[in-house]
């Protein structure tokens, strides 16, 4: 039975690491299982399958290329997958797009890559195809802006995208789906039995 604290977060798209669409009109929740970042991949695990939204998109950059372990559990397990390279001017990024279409795939997945979330590469998942990369200036720690590309998800439509926070200690739930909005209907599609922290209150007993 897992125990999780959750939280509705400003959504300051400037602050953000990755881009958003209609931003206005979403919400930001944390949520954090109570322990280490194995009960955050757990959790990632059997929250996606209760809520039945298969194909899920699983977007990642993978340290490097691509390692052919990566390549044979994709085709041992008929899993389908692009790779593409994203970059502005010199710097350039591997980005790995994963579709998972069941439970099943889902798990043998994550189990497998939730480490590159831990190393606090970008690790995200969307119920929707709605990821792309877009270029953005930024100011570095010295105040200098620099251009950096960034993954970008179109929410004009229904959309939830779930990525994990650093070390892998809890995930950030963006949504603009009405499953999700309010925290009393985000409780109504947690996992069967799980137990509840908000901001100011303890676990229910």
């Amino acid at each position: 039975m897992a125990k999780i604290f959750i939280v509705r977060e400003d959504f300051e798209s400037a602050e953000e690491l990755n881009l958003f669409s209609n931003f206005q009109n979403a919400a930001k929740w944390y949520i954090g299982p109570d322990g280490d970042s194995d009960e955050t991949r757990k959790f990632l695990i059997d929250f996606i399958s209760a809520q039945d939204s298969f194909p899920v998109f699983l977007v990642m950059e993978p340290f490097g290329d691509v390692s052919s372990e990566l390549v044979r559990l994709f085709e041992d397990n008929r899993i389908a997958y692009t790779v593409r390279t994203e970059g502005v001017k010199n710097k350039s990024i591997p980005v790995l797009e994963i579709v998972l279409k069941d439970t099943h795939s889902l798990k043998i997945i994550v189990d497998q890559t939730f480490w590159i979330a831990n190393s606090n590469n970008f690790y995200a998942l969307s119920f929707s195809d709605n990821c792309t990369y877009k270029s953005a200036t930024r100011k570095t720690l010295w105040g200098r802006k620099k251009p950096y590309v960034h993954p970008f998800f179109e929410m004009k439509e229904a959309s939830t995208v779930i990525s994990i926070w650093y070390d892998g200690d809890g995930l950030n739930l963006y949504t603009n789906d009405h499953r999700y909005k309010t925290l009393e209907s985000l409780k109504s599609h947690l996992p069967e039995g799980t137990l509840v922290e908000e901001a100011g209150s303890p676990y229910p007993q």
